[in-house]
């Protein structure tokens, strides 16, 4: 008979620590003790997860689910989570409840700015709106009139992603929902006024799904800087699938053009890991990155079972192209934590993960 995949997870783990304790047992182990963790490190339904650092820790935003209009949780080192309150408990008039999905937030002149996507009441397309708070945890408010981004005659816009370029200026990115009425998916960007709520000029057509492997769409674009290079993430296929999966283009400018890499996916379904995907990135205290992700149980994908858990691996450079990321179970070293982290000082250097206590909606 077949172990269940929890019998699994423990065996490899237990294995896992046992191939590390020759180590932990050496002078320099001893001396220098190294914190690990474990995938997954938020374990319950916490879709599209986006992550900011702010005010000492570290703050996950993620779609609908738990009762929450946007789920948030709470992390002093990126690996060990907590449960927070609603970040956006109350809905602008225009938007409908129950399909509130992958809010990303930006710090734009001393207060904070979500961009979230919501069911637009006038169009009953999703389309994108931007909310405030004075703190990264909220409550945020929408008192516009309408949404920031609304493209009906192309199913509607999602997913977007707000970053801010190396000389300050602002720039959104979304997602057309072409598949939602059988059009194509196109990655839209455009650059946004200083305060961070009106648009500037026309948005541009970045990257649309034209590969294999990337079904019949492509979304969730995230934009990030590193040696005067902008990498542009993205998800593509069907999100309950197990081709689920993460590539990314190169440019020279924040509006591209955009060259996609060649050898895609960097991230893809692996043994129990399926449909990894909906990525954010985090830079931990010595610079390196590391992709946040979501994804299912093997077997259990669009299954409420199989929820789209919150996990983390590092994310490497190979010159200015990515090296494939290998989802993980095992225990690794964990990322590193600021010297004015307000993490207790007794927290032990092991992983941690939370239980599963709830489903949310997908």
């Amino acid at each position: 008979m077949s172990s269940s995949p929890l019998a699994r997870r423990v065996s490899q783990r237990l294995l896992s620590l046992l191939c590390l304790l020759p180590w932990l047992a050496s002078p320099l182990a001893l001396a220098e003790p190294v914190p690990l963790f474990a995938n997954p490190v938020y374990d319950r339904n916490f879709p599209d997860p986006f992550v900011l650092p702010a005010a000492g820790g570290y703050w996950a935003y993620a779609t609908n689910g738990n009762g929450h209009q946007v789920q948030l949780a709470y992390s002093c080192d990126l690996v060990r989570w907590e449960a927070r309150p609603d970040a956006l408990p109350t809905l602008p008039a225009w938007a409908a409840s129950g399909h509130t999905w992958a809010p990303e937030v930006l710090p734009v002149a001393g207060r904070y700015l979500m961009y979230y996507t919501a069911r637009d009441r006038a169009t009953q397309r999703q389309c994108v709106g931007v909310a405030e708070a004075d703190a990264p945890q909220g409550p945020f408010r929408d008192d516009r009139d309408g949404p920031l981004v609304c493209q009906p005659d192309e199913g509607g816009s999602i997913d977007a992603s707000a970053v801010r370029a190396a000389d300050g200026s602002l720039y959104l990115y979304w997602k057309n929902d072409g598949n939602a009425v059988g059009q194509p998916t196109w990655l839209y960007g455009q650059r946004l006024g200083a305060d961070g709520k009106t648009r500037v000029g026309r948005p541009q057509r970045l990257l649309r799904n034209d590969t294999a492997w990337e079904g019949r769409l492509i979304e969730a674009p995230t934009v990030f800087a590193a040696d005067g290079r902008y990498y542009l993430l993205y998800s593509a296929n069907d999100y309950a699938g197990s081709r689920y999966a993460v590539g990314y283009a190169v440019a020279d400018q924040p509006l591209g053009p955009y060259t996609k890499a060649a050898g895609q996916p960097i991230l893809a379904s692996e043994g129990e890991v399926s449909g990894p995907g909906h990525q954010s990135v985090a830079v931990d205290a010595e610079g390196r990155h590391w992709l946040f992700y979501h994804a299912w149980t093997q077997g259990l994908e669009g299954d409420p079972r199989g929820r789209r858990s919150l996990r983390v691996d590092p994310l490497r450079f190979d010159g200015a192209r990515l090296q494939r990321v290998h989802t993980s179970l095992a225990p690794q070293p964990a990322p590193a934590v600021p010297s004015d982290s307000n993490c207790p000082a007794s927290a032990p250097p092991a992983w941690v993960t939370s239980s599963p206590s709830d489903v949310g909606a997908p």
